[in-house]
């Protein structure tokens, strides 16, 4: 497969990137500092660039059989300063722009996606009681209110342990799969969102995984 990779440079996106080369898959990576990514394959292309600038987005993304992000916004930051919000809504233009269906999009627990108008609500008061900022929110109404073929990955407390090859999942939009703990290798992270790139299965699902 065709993969783009947004959020390599991360501890966890350097492994999706990793195992993708591994398992024989060609990948664009698309990362602001190239000198953080220390790998080098030659089927690895190393693309700098922000993730602001929608142009540079929509290039990465064309020929694409499937975009995998490991992104995290930003709790505090005020709504004029939302890269991350912003790069997920060029992300998903750019995907609907060149016909690519598939997007897996790794995130943490505080980034849910209220479904209801009274859990809307809720979320809106809480992030204001805690003064955090709004692009968590933003960034998940990006996600959910596609069309793709999405899947959001939430994790809790991710570590560095090698993988297990054991991930219990549940399905966070139809409260049903295994009872989830808080802890996951990012080995098993990175594994678990690869095995979704080609897996229509979780399609539209907001997923909680852990070890």
């Amino acid at each position: 497969m065709k993969l783009t990779i947004f959020g390599a440079t991360g501890r966890t996106g350097m492994r999706v990137v990793e195992q993708a080369l591994v398992a024989g898959h060609d990948v664009v990576a698309f990362v602001r500092n190239p000198a953080k990514l220390t790998v080098r394959h030659r089927r690895l292309r190393v693309v700098q660039g922000d993730l602001t600038d929608a142009v540079a987005i929509e290039d990465v993304i064309r020929g694409a059989d499937a975009v995998l992000a490991t992104l995290t916004p930003h709790l505090a930051r005020g709504s004029e300063d939302m890269p991350v919000a912003a790069g997920t809504r060029h992300i998903v233009a750019a995907m609907r722009t060149h016909g690519v269906r598939r997007l897996v999009f790794s995130w943490g627990p505080s980034i849910l996606i209220p479904r209801g108008p009274l859990t809307r609500a809720l979320s809106r008061a809480s992030y204001a009681l805690l003064r955090l900022g709004p692009e968590p929110r933003e960034v998940g109404e990006a996600i959910r209110g596609s069309d793709l073929d999405w899947t959001t990955v939430v994790v809790t407390m991710p570590h560095d342990k090698p993988r297990t090859g054991r991930v219990k999942v549940r399905a966070a939009t139809a409260g049903a799969g295994d009872r989830v703990r808080w802890r996951i290798s990012r080995a098993d992270l990175a594994t678990f969102m690869l095995a979704q790139a080609d897996d229509l299965r979780y399609a539209r699902q907001e997923l909680r995984i852990s070890n």
